[in-house]
């Protein structure tokens, strides 16, 4: 993989994630299909955490982070709920243009050689591969929550 590859995946994700979210209306932002449901807030705030989480990475060369990565999925992404659950909807969308703009330009200034050798990354798995980690908190990440978000555009569960 390299840098512009990589930037090219991100940035055409993201365009289909914009457009998944411009599809929900107003009154349907905060709305949930059941209690334990994400509303599209929700949705927004956990993809954005995942990003920026991606900017220490990128920039430190230290795989860090929160805390929370420790924790099961499931328990991580009810701390993230909880942290933003009374966040105003537009203080996350602001909070969401910030993190993808400072992910996006840390990324992009990875060397090729960075995206493809752990030993370059601090702590990170020997056997790990690091432009999969930011593939997975980003791209595939925006990938994975598009339907989610479309459900919600045409009012289903």
């Amino acid at each position: 993989m390299d840098t512009s590859c990589l930037m090219e995946a991100i940035d055409a994700a993201r365009e289909s994630w914009e457009y998944a979210v411009g599809l929900v209306q107003e009154d349907r932002r905060l709305w949930r299909a059941a209690p334990s449901a994400w509303s599209l807030k929700d949705i927004i705030a956990h993809v954005a955490w995942h990003d920026d989480q991606m900017i220490e990475v990128a920039e430190t060369r230290i795989l860090a982070g929160s805390p929370w990565w420790t924790l099961s999925t499931d328990i991580r992404n009810l701390k993230i709920f909880e942290k933003h659950r009374d966040t105003e909807f537009e203080e996350i969308v602001q909070f969401a243009a910030g993190a993808y703009s400072k992910m996006r330009t840390a990324v992009a200034a990875l060397p090729d050689e960075d995206l493809n050798d752990a030993a370059r990354f601090a702590d990170m798995p020997k056997d790990w591969i690091p432009w999969r980690l930011f593939a997975s908190n980003t791209y595939e990440h925006y990938l994975r929550h598009i339907g989610q978000i479309r459900r919600l555009a045409n009012g289903a569960s």
